[in-house]
């Protein structure tokens, strides 16, 4: 049959035209297809026969033509072909996909890349390969914040964080806490895995929605945490994307990520992430407990790196500086309370206690709801943290000195220190404090080395306010101010070896070296913020114990005054009851321009009433002058006790968020701190100025295969500060830092 069909005929047919002549007398047949197939000899089958008559029907003859002989299935037809050369040849660079695509919105003809590729070898055109990529450019609001990445990606805080966060989640898996999951899933509510209206509805979740974590950890499906699913790579891009939570909403200025400001984590940790991914990352770490293990770990982390620069302190000694940082709470419920010295009000507060070291440097914090316990735990938090101070070798043989203010200056304190000899403290005494008649000892006046103030060193006797008749001798030194003012510091340094201007230097470097940072971190780090919170409600047993304590003075005292007090209710009845008819008779009488129109008869029942409410006023004052004193002691007493009625319970406030959110403000604070040391040379910029000078900068980011260059868009206002930036940004690219997708990270002043 093959033969036949590529033969021609005797006329000089083609194999087409033979085909079509075929076709053509089936279809004109009085039989039907089958019958004409079983009577005549065909020279193709049924199937092939309606395969030419369709294909005749839509393309006439040029659609039965043979084009084997040009290649099995061919899909370029001359016009494609001529169209792909021509495209090729006044573009060599174009790629193989857009010429696909531009034959196939052309010529309507849709091939593969390989098509392309094979016809262009097989014609002799050169295909450039690997192909030259024009680099990718994106601009970012915030391009100075890339210089904080490329440094804690540098100095390995961000692999160490993640670290610490990963061991910690391997230790947690051992627990029984992880052990005894749930197996079930709590679907109540949900779709597809989010939460709707029906869930936040439900009374068990709106119960315990701002319940304590302690209490939401006993119910938590610890299996089912996002955290125990991630990658290594996942918690470092999470971390680098809380790092810069204070820069992205400007110092807390707004509480999500979701501002256009926040779209500067597509660039700073590499993922564009949503506010409530980032808070769900916090709060499992929350639940997991991870703040003690974040803070304690990054006290080693910064210690080596701050050793590495080689600072030195003009002190003989070694210093701490300890001192509390309150932050206002607003909360309708009843919350611990103490002074929020930037509001100058006593109001529900968080307070941080932070560990400086000599040079300023954030060392260590703790959280507390409401007044800290500072005095005597100041030795216990040392503790946690000495050993990671101290750093690898053999103990260093050095005088350590803990310098607070003066809150921490009770003798229940110093008591503490003297039982100990690892530490010595310096702290300063109020001006009520301070009493000559308690001085033993008073040496001679001597000037002061650092400052314009006259020194006289003293010994000096304090007494427990707990245990009274308790004495405690300490040395103290009395600063007599060329001013006028006059200051007084207790120390346990001994005089011997520190004299006393060496101790009032190191006491008011508090300034610079914490006081100044507390300024600096709360206008760039959210210092002052508190972080989200969950609240436990606790039992007052001080305000219990006050209540039964003045429940019982009270009835004593009622007892004690029962004749007074009842010839005092007596009289106070007969009072109101007087008031209260002269009140009626008021009511009655109209008021005409500005005067009471009285009838007579109603006048003489007023002023009969005015001299029975003068006898009864009287009658009490007297009362009161025999009893006034037991009397009015009885009012305060019942006074203070309505004052606490409906304050049995007080609200302690979860602070592990807050001391996780302190650890990444510590961390950002830091890395600021080494990029203004070692880059701009030991500026004295401070955190603000350098938030709003350089890390807001505008950049245009470009992107190729290996180099992320960041072009840091120049400020034509400030040309000092931009001639500061260009060594410091050379000084960047000399570390050759590589970025998460490791592409190293140039930095260009454009």
């Amino acid at each position: 049959m093959l033969r036949w069909m590529n033969r021609s005929t005797a006329g000089g047919k083609s194999r087409a035209e033979k085909i079509a002549a075929m076709v053509e007398k089936i279809a004109g047949s009085d039989l039907s297809v089958d019958e004409f197939f079983r009577r005549y000899t065909v020279p193709f089958s049924r199937p092939q026969y309606f395969r030419y008559q369709a294909r005749l029907a839509a393309q006439g003859l040029a659609g039965l033509l043979d084009g084997r002989r040009q290649g099995n299935r061919r899909k370029l037809t001359p016009e494609a072909e001529a169209f792909l050369r021509g495209a090729h040849q006044s573009n060599p660079q174009r790629s193989l996909q857009e010429m696909c695509q531009s034959l196939y919105a052309t010529l309507g003809i849709e091939v593969d890349r390989s098509t392309v590729g094979r016809f262009l070898h097989r014609v002799g055109e050169s295909i450039v390969w690997p192909r030259p990529q024009e680099p990718e450019r994106v601009t970012t609001s915030g391009g100075g914040f890339e210089i904080l990445a490329a440094l804690a990606l540098h100095l390995g805080w961000v692999a160490h964080t993640a670290e610490v966060i990963a061991h910690s989640l391997a230790r947690f898996r051992r627990s029984a806490a992880y052990r005894q999951e749930r197996v079930g899933k709590d679907r109540k509510g949900r779709r597809a895995g989010r939460f709707t209206v029906a869930y936040n509805q439900r009374r068990d979740v709106r119960e315990q929605r701002f319940a304590s974590v302690e209490e939401k950890r006993e119910d938590k499906n610890y299996s089912r945490m996002g955290l125990f699913q991630v990658s290594g790579f996942i918690l470092e891009r999470k971390c680098l994307g809380i790092l810069a939570f204070p820069l992205i909403t400007l110092n807390g200025g707004t509480r999500s990520a979701n501002v256009p400001l926040g779209n500067a984590l597509e660039h700073f940790c590499g993922f564009n992430y949503q506010h409530h991914t980032l808070d769900k990352f916090l709060r499992e770490l929350k639940y997991l407990g991870l703040a003690e293990d974040l803070l304690r770990d990054q006290v080693g982390f910064w210690q080596e790196h701050w050793r590495k620069l080689g600072e030195s302190s003009e002190l003989p000694f070694l210093c701490y500086y300890v001192d509390g940082n309150t932050k206002a709470l607003w909360s309708q419920k009843r919350v611990k309370q103490n002074k929020v010295t930037m509001l100058g009000r006593v109001m529900g507060c968080l307070e941080q206690v932070f560990v400086h070291d000599a040079f300023g440097h954030p060392v260590y914090l703790e959280t507390y709801a409401g007044k800290a316990p500072l005095g005597a735990r100041i030795l216990g938090l040392m503790e946690k943290i000495e050993e990671a101070l101290e750093g690898p070798g053999p103990p260093l043989r050095v005088t350590r000195v803990i310098v607070m203010d003066a809150a921490s200056n009770g003798v229940a304190t110093l008591r503490a220190f003297a039982e100990q000899d690892r530490y010595h403290y310096i702290t300063a005494l109020d001006d009520n404090q301070w009493n000559p008649r308690k001085v033993r000892e008073q040496g001679r006046a001597k000037r002061y080395y650092y400052g314009e103030a006259t020194l006289r060193d003293c010994q000096l006797e304090l007494e427990d306010s707990r245990e009274k008749g308790y004495l405690v001798v300490v040395r103290a030194i009395r600063i007599d101010w060329d001013h006028g003012k006059t200051t007084v510091l207790i120390t346990s340094l001994p005089r011997e070896t520190v004299g006393a201007s060496l101790v009032v230097k190191a006491y008011f470097d508090r300034w610079p070296h914490e006081e100044l940072q507390f300024r600096s971190m709360k206008s760039f780090a959210c210092l002052n913020r508190v972080a989200g919170y969950g609240k436990k409600k606790l039992s007052d047993e001080t305000v219990r114990a006050k209540q039964k304590e003045l429940g019982a003075r009270i009835t004593e005292w009622r007892k004690k005054l029962a004749v007074p007090l009842e010839a005092m209710a007596g009289q106070e009845e007969r009072l109101a009851l007087s008031m209260e008819k002269q009140r009626r008779i008021h009511s009655r009488c109209p008021i005409v321009k500005g005067r009471r129109v009285v009838e007579e008869e109603s006048q003489v029942r007023l002023t009969s009433l005015g001299r029975e409410i003068a006898q009864y006023r009287r009658q009490m004052k007297s009362i009161q002058a025999e009893w006034g004193k037991d009397l009015k002691r009885l009012r305060n007493y019942e006074q203070q006790w309505l004052r606490l009625q409906g304050k049995d319970f007080v609200y302690q406030i979860d602070v592990e968020l807050d001391q996780i959110m302190g650890f990444f403000r510590i961390s950002l604070v830091n890395l600021s701190c080494w990029f203004l040391r070692e880059c701009l040379g030991r500026s004295s910029m401070s955190l603000s100025k350098l938030l709003h000078t350089i890390l807001l900068m505008p950049a245009e980011i470009e992107l190729t295969k290996e180099v992320r260059r960041v072009k840091l868009r120049r400020n034509p206002k400030d040309p000092e500060g931009m001639k500061k930036l260009e060594p410091a940004l050379e000084r960047l690219n000399e570390l050759r830092i590589q970025h998460l997708d490791q592409k190293r990270i140039e930095f260009v002043l454009g």
